[in-house]
């Protein structure tokens, strides 16, 4: 068993390393096998520290998971970076999440409680700072609808990237579909002739000008090489 050392001295590194060594606990022995008792000897603390660190294990699992979905998080920013449009970034999320977070079994236990992980102020928060951005960006765009509350959105998206993730079919195919007939009319703007249709034509003028511009190149290089093997150009 590793030993994880706690020589920090401030509450939020030791609270840190705390939920590090739950992590390895989980590692080792499985969600349902992991005790307090054991986390605080893989910690060299005190069962009354585990507790007062990360309170009960429901709370564990929780900060485990999040501590996990960290990559997921970076990944599907990533992704969402690549696109045009707030729909299409809102899709690839989905799509890679519903793929990707069931696969981890902190995780997956943590979706599996539905609304209590949803309303977590640590999730909640996490969701936020990775879709509240889109979301502002796709309002200001006349994409995403503005009567509601971000936070209403953001939680709505989490719900369904549960959903998605406990379906058996999880391919592309099957979240696209659900994404575009179920997700996209719940969020798109409502004053307008249609959120989406306005995010997948701006996604369509960008790649039409990518593929403009890559033709153009081309052109561009087979022109200099017939022109060097002294054929007209």
């Amino acid at each position: 068993m590793t030993v994880i050392s706690l020589d920090g001295r401030d509450d939020d590194t030791v609270k840190t390393r705390l939920i590090r060594a739950a992590d390895a606990e989980i590692a080792d022995h499985g969600i349902n096998e992991v005790r307090m008792e054991a986390i605080a000897k893989r910690a060299g603390v005190s069962r009354a520290t585990v507790f007062r660190q990360l309170g009960t294990a429901s709370d564990v699992l929780i900060q485990v998971a999040m501590l996990r979905a960290q990559r997921h998080i970076t990944a599907a920013r990533e992704l969402m970076q690549t696109k045009t449009g707030a729909f299409a970034k809102i899709e690839a999320a989905l799509i890679y999440t519903s793929r990707e977070l069931p696969t981890d079994p902190t995780i997956a236990q943590l979706m599996a409680q539905h609304s209590t992980s949803v309303h977590d102020a640590r999730v909640h928060a996490a969701a936020m700072d990775v879709m509240a951005p889109v979301l502002e960006e796709g309002r200001a765009s006349g994409e995403i609808r503005a009567d509601l509350e971000l936070d209403e959105l953001v939680d709505f998206l989490v719900e369904q990237t549960y959903t998605a993730a406990e379906e058996i079919d999880r391919s592309e195919d099957a979240v696209r579909r659900r994404f575009r007939h179920f997700v996209a009319p719940a969020i798109e703007a409502r004053d307008t002739p249609g959120g989406e249709l306005i995010s997948r034509t701006s996604e369509a003028r960008t790649a039409i000008s990518a593929a403009v511009a890559a033709l153009q190149t081309l052109a561009g290089q087979l022109g200099r090489t017939i022109g060097a093997d002294g054929e007209p150009g």
